[in-house]
């Protein structure tokens, strides 16, 4: 290993326990009413960190796939636990930004996605070369774009589909509170589309597809696989609702995973499905509004005459 990459691993362990400290005295403090900032607090804080790091550090040095793809899970939860915490805490007693502002949520979200994007690529440094990734060979460049195109038309096919047998077979309404949240933040604060339409897409690929789903393949099947990475990938983003719609779509990025053998052709496709949710409901929802109403008003018109 080369040693920038070594010195950039290093400063970013720091800063990923840092969110680890910052989780330990938080949930210390609602767990158990220790107040923030306490000797106490601070000293069970540190320990709990100190303890994690040794662990994590053991880890490292294995340099197994199994080791490798357990630390990008755990920075996956760090960074959207202590780490968004600590951001937000950072923001708010640094430049008085209300912690529940859609300035505060994006800005943080920035700060948190992009250090543990960065981290995830770190930990995934040479992956191939040390036994990671899917058996097979992978497809050429021309098949790689190839399938890129087609994956965007299957992610979206299946959300389709995905829906109206939420809709027409289990009653469901359309609509995810989980994207409306996000839209929500995004009106507020335009940077945060960046995290939903690049950054996010990028790291839950790494996260759930080459990790999880990578490392479920290669010790049982494609089925076992994508079924528990999809219920994951469902559940993590808290829309039980439309647990359909995720599992199914976890489904899509998966096969196109072990079709390819290359972790960038889902990568794709989920940008683009994550692109044209921003692209509609935020960038474009006045226009499409203004285009909506007057068609809604001949629509009904046309519906009085020949009634």
């Amino acid at each position: 290993m080369t040693k920038p990459y070594l010195i950039l691993g290093m400063v970013f362990f720091i800063i990923m326990h840092l969110g680890v400290a910052f989780a330990a005295a938080f949930f210390l403090h609602q767990l158990f009413g220790l107040e923030l900032g306490s000797v106490s607090n601070i000293a069970l804080a540190s320990l709990v960190t100190i303890i994690l790091a040794l662990l994590l550090s053991r880890l490292l040095l294995k340099q197994t796939m199994t080791s490798r793809y357990a630390l990008v899970v755990l920075a996956y939860i760090i960074m959207q636990t202590g780490l968004a915490l600590g951001s937000s805490f950072f923001l708010h007693t640094t430049f008085g930004i209300d912690m529940e502002s859609g300035v505060n949520v994006g800005l943080s979200s920035l700060i948190t996605f992009s250090i543990g994007l960065i981290v995830i690529l770190l930990l995934l440094y040479k992956d191939k070369e040390m036994g990671g990734g899917l058996p097979g060979e992978k497809t050429t460049t021309l098949e790689t774009v190839s399938w890129s195109i087609v994956g965007v038309f299957l992610v979206f096919a299946t959300q389709m589909v995905a829906g109206l047998i939420e809709t027409y077979v289990f009653g469901i309404e359309a609509g995810s509170d989980n994207t409306a949240v996000l839209v929500e933040f995004a009106n507020q604060f335009l940077p945060f589309i960046f995290v939903i339409a690049i950054l996010g897409p990028i790291i839950e690929e790494l996260v759930f597809r080459k990790a999880i789903f990578g490392w479920l393949y290669v010790r049982s099947n494609f089925f076992v696989a994508g079924l528990v990475s999809s219920l994951i990938f469902a559940v993590i983003h808290f829309d039980f609702e439309h647990l359909l719609i995720y599992a199914a779509m976890g489904f899509s990025f998966a096969f196109l995973y072990v079709k390819t053998k290359r972790i960038i052709v889902p990568i794709i496709s989920h940008i683009a499905l994550n692109s044209f949710v921003v692209i509609v409901q935020v960038l474009l929802y006045d226009e499409i509004m203004k285009m909506v109403e007057p068609a809604s008003f001949i629509h009904n018109l046309i519906g009085l005459i020949i009634q």
